[in-house]
């Protein structure tokens, strides 16, 4: 990158700074991580409290700035062992991997996975109230969900690798639902949650308004009513050959509905995350707390520097993409074009273009 760009993008880091003050709970309590242009995280063990905060982001000017998911002691102290680890909040990170620009379906997807994870897992499942959850853009490609919940505070690593694999679908077999009693068949029924509730839904669903699915038997109203009175109090028994094969394209749509999140962040119980309300070195998006995800457009919502006119030099071709509310035209390697700031900005930090 050039210099003269470098220059451009911390001045206008600052004065976004002078403006905006990112507020962090417990602060005083967090580690802190900051980077450059060269490593998001070029160096750690820093604590502040929020005035300190404020003043060092107008002052120093990290591109990235990141914080502790836990809580310490001593946040400033080395080795690690030192900061006396207190607990931790339990982090979600939901990313999608794309070019230069994420599509409306990316976008679709990974939103699609944030609400799923939040009313069907996290509330619905586990029981956290919506209060103690925090939804936030990521500021570059998908979103972090924060929960503040007590009971999850002093998990350690290998129970949230649990709670990630659960809601990310990992060793999950719906055959494992089943389970032979005698002659009977027992499996899941109206009263279970998780997995096997909607295994039970799905199947249940099918029955009612596509059968054949299953098998055309279940057509007719009385051998319907039949299976589905028994499946209901967890009775699968059935007369059908290869019956249990037959659920598997049911089984293939639950895995539609398990999330993609990351594991290793969730399991790691000194992992540094994006500080809210700070700009993401790699793009000058805000990194911003989420109350509407439904209307919430990253390329629109997220953006910081506005729409004055710069001047770029392409260093690769730049597709067409929807940013600011504009349709932005592609544009060939090696052309000089005047864009709005902010979308220059981005294509600048990404490595696409230059400023001129």
């Amino acid at each position: 990158m050039e210099e003269a760009g470098k220059k451009i993008v911390l001045e206008l880091f600052r004065k976004f700074y002078e403006k905006n003050k990112p507020t962090l709970k417990d602060i005083e309590r967090r580690e802190f991580g900051v980077g450059s242009f060269r490593k998001k995280i070029e160096s750690r063990h820093l604590s502040f409290t929020q005035e300190s905060l404020w003043n060092y982001l107008v002052q120093d000017i990290p591109l990235f700035i990141s914080y502790s998911a836990a809580y310490y002691e001593f946040p400033d102290a080395t080795p690690m062992e030192r900061k006396v680890w207190k607990g931790a909040d339990l982090i979600f990170d939901l990313d999608v991997h794309g070019g230069l620009f994420l599509t409306p379906e990316e976008w679709q997807g990974v939103k699609d996975d944030a609400i799923r994870l939040i009313e069907d897992f996290l509330i619905l499942e586990f029981g956290i109230d919506r209060d103690e959850i925090s939804l936030v853009f990521s500021g570059n490609r998908g979103y972090h969900i924060h929960v503040y919940n007590k009971d999850y505070f002093g998990l350690r690593g290998e129970e949230r690798r649990e709670i990630a694999n659960y809601v990310s679908g990992n060793g999950l077999n719906y055959r494992d639902f089943f389970r032979k009693e005698g002659k009977k068949l027992r499996g899941p029924d109206q009263n279970d949650w998780g997995y096997k509730g909607r295994f039970y839904r799905m199947v249940k669903e099918t029955i009612e308004k596509n059968p054949r699915v299953i098998s055309i038997k279940y057509r007719k109203e009385k051998e319907k009513e039949i299976f589905l009175n028994k499946i209901k109090k967890g009775i699968w028994t059935t007369s059908l050959s290869g019956f249990i094969d037959r659920l598997e394209p049911i089984a293939e749509k639950i895995k539609l509905k398990t999330i993609n999140t990351d594991t290793g962040v969730t399991m790691d119980t000194k992992r540094l995350i994006r500080l809210p309300g700070s700009l993401h070195g790699g793009t000058a998006l805000v990194a911003g707390r989420i109350k509407n995800i439904d209307s919430f457009e990253p390329y629109r919502d997220a953006v910081a520097f506005g729409s004055s006119p710069i001047k770029i030099e392409t260093l690769k071709q730049i597709p067409e993409a929807e940013f600011l509310n504009q349709t932005m035209e592609k544009i060939e390697k090696g052309k000089t074009k005047q864009v709005p700031l902010s979308y220059g900005i981005y294509l600048f930090l990404k490595g696409s273009a230059e400023l001129r």
